[in-house]
Order: C-alpha cells, then structure tokens, then sequence
C-alpha cells in the first residue's frame, strides 16, 4: 500500500487500515437506528409523559458515544486488548455478582445496576470481554495442550450462566453459552465434550421451565400460539407488504410497550416495509460474513477464534430478535444490534465492532510508504 506524505495523519493510516465493509456497515446501521427509534417511540413518551423525541435523543447520546468507542478500541493491538478484556471481564463478573443482591428488580429479574442515574445492564458489557478472554483461554489450551486453560473456560462459563439464571435472564444465558460452544468447536473439542453438552442443554431449559415462571409462560404461549405481543407483531409484519405503511403511520408501536425493544424490526418492517428488511438483513450479513472471510486468511489461533466468535455474537443474537419476532421461536426479550433502544446493548455492540475493526486491520509495509515511522508509533 503506497501512501504519501500529505496522508501522514493518523486518521489517515487509521482510514487506510480498517476494514471498510465492517465500518461503513456499523455506521449506516447506527443512522439507521436513529431513525428507526424517532419513529418507533414516540407513542411510549406520550404514555409515560416524556418530552417529545426523549428517547430519539437519548439514542443518539449512546449513538455517538458508541461510534466513539468502537472507533477508539480499533485502533488497539492484540495485546491491549486482551489487557482490555482481562479488567474488563473481572469488572463485569463483580457487576453481575451485585446484580443479584442490589441490582433493580424490573419485571420480576434484576438485571440493571444504576450509573450515575443511567441504569445499565453488565451482562450485555460482558460478552465481547467474554469472547476475546475465551479465546485467549483456548489458543494456549491448543498450544500447550494444558487442561488447566479449558477448565478455566469452562470455569468462566459456569460462573456467567449461573449469575444469569439466577437473574434470571434464560436468553442471554443461551446466547452466550451458543458462542463459548461455537469457540469450542473451533478450537477442535474432544467428540464426547461435545455430545456431552448436546445433552446438558436440554436439561438446562427444561429445568428453566419448570423452575421460572416467565420462561413456563413464553415457551406455553409460543406452543399454543397466544403471545399477544408476538402474534401481534407477526399480523402487522405480514401485512406491512413490500414498501411498508410510512413513517410514524404504523400501529405496532401503540399496541406494544417494547416495539421500540424487543420489536423494532416488526415496527421497520410495518413501516418501511419488506424490502427494507432484506436490506438490514443484507447489512448483518457483511458484519458477520465479513470477519470469517479474513479469518480464513489468518494463521494466528487467537485471530480467528476472535473473529469468528464476535461476528457469530451479532449474529446469532439478531438471528434471535428476528425469529422471535417472525414468531419462529418463543420471544426472548433479545435487541436487535444498533437498531433497537439501549445504551448497554448499543455500547455493548460497538465494543464488539471495535474489537472486529482492531482486529481485522491490514498491517502496512512501512517500508514502501514515504513518511517517518516514529510519527506512528
């Protein structure tokens, strides 16, 4: 890559290096978001007596706040990273430990610690710190071939689910534990691990079926079809055709108190219709097709383990809001990436975005570019 001297910013080399297909999709879906909650919220700020564009604007604050982020922690190496992740972790586990006792109980499971006025929810901040300390865990497992490093994995695994069912929260449970399997199985598992966790997972949710009432009513409801909220959204989603009824013309939003949430993507589809849609799906696809088109290219463990794992994150987890609200599975009160409202999973997402861009950034022959390499350093 061949750079002149009127590029010797470091915005520059920072343009030059990161992954454009990755940033420019996180920034048209934050846009999008903005959008998308201007429209989706206004009728809740009417029925809790919110100044008009109260959630639009606290949006954007995390929206900004978010693209900040993301693009400061893509410019770190693997090293800080993991630094990063190791205090940030730690951080989180301790966070999800005062959940439990001091945490603020909202509809029936405490989950949100108040910041600073802010109420902000540690198990969304965990998972990236999460992935990028599993698969330091398991890269020195695959080289070293110490069992220690996989029983401190599956240590930190155990540790996270436990505080999460006691919360409870049974979705972000599954998500999480899909991605620590999907690392697992990277890395190259013994066979009868594997099988043995095909049947454990079962067992949890049956467990969590008879044990919390709120999973006893979502999993009955989608079995005998009688979700209001998610019949409600596939009606309108059905009905919302190719180009969709307008902006602010939908009724999902005055029928639902989480359209804005958990249902932002039947309020798009409503309104902006299918193909607009397709279009966010196709958005997704080249975050999380992406990354594991690079990591086929790396040699370093740690690199794809990272890459794959955080791309599968965002993937899996709007998978989970898409079906819920195609009402193909039971409705897991799950966000959609940087489309529905939230400052922790916003500012959650952005990490991962940041770690992704850090991570897949092109090393420049220094050698071929006339500038001083110091001025980079």
């Amino acid at each position: 890559m061949m750079l002149s001297r009127s590029d010797r910013s470091s915005f520059s080399i920072w343009l030059w290096t990161i992954d454009k297909w990755i940033f420019f999709s996180f920034f048209t879906l934050l846009l999008l978001g903005i959008i998308f909650i201007l429209t989706s919220s206004s009728t809740l700020e009417l029925k809790l007596n919110k100044e008009s564009y109260y959630f639009s604007i606290k949006h954007m604050i995390f929206v900004i706040l978010s693209f900040l982020i993301a693009v400061i922690l893509s410019k770190l190496n693997f090293h800080k990273i993991k630094f990063l992740s190791l205090v940030g972790f730690g951080l989180l586990l301790a966070a999800l430990l005062y959940c439990l006792q001091y945490g603020s109980d909202i509809k029936g499971a405490k989950r949100w610690i108040d910041v600073f006025g802010q109420s902000l929810q540690p198990s969304e901040f965990i998972k990236p710190f999460f992935i990028i300390i599993n698969a330091w865990l398991l890269t020195i497992w695959k080289s070293t071939q110490k069992n220690k490093f996989l029983f401190l994995s599956i240590l930190s695994i155990l540790s996270i689910d436990i505080m999460l069912l006691l919360q409870p929260d049974l979705g972000m449970t599954i998500l999480i534990t899909t991605i620590w399997i999907f690392q697992l199985l990277i890395t190259g598992i013994p066979i009868l691990f594997f099988i043995f966790l095909i049947f454990v997972i079962p067992i949890v949710i049956l467990l969590a079926y008879n044990f919390y009432s709120h999973v006893y009513v979502r999993i009955n409801d989608f079995i005998f079809g009688t979700n209001f909220q998610a019949n409600q959204a596939l009606k309108l989603f059905n009905d919302a055709g190719y180009f969709g009824k307008g902006i602010g013309e939908g009724s999902l939003k005055n029928n639902l108190p989480d359209a804005h949430t958990d249902f932002i993507f039947s309020v798009i589809a409503e309104e902006f219709g299918i193909i607009v849609c397709l279009m966010i799906i196709l958005i997704y696809t080249i975050i999380i097709l992406r990354p594991i088109i690079i990591a086929f290219n790396c040699k370093d463990i740690f690199q794809i383990l990272s890459l794959s794992s955080l791309s599968a994150l965002i993937g899996v987890q709007s998978l989970i809001h898409i079906s819920s609200n195609l009402s193909i599975i039971p409705t897991k009160g799950m966000t959609l990436p940087f489309l529905s409202y939230g400052g922790s999973s916003t500012i959650s997402a952005a990490i991962v975005i940041g770690f992704l861009l850090s991570l897949t950034r092109k090393q420049i022959d220094f050698s071929e570019v006339n500038l001083d390499i110091e001025d980079y350093k």
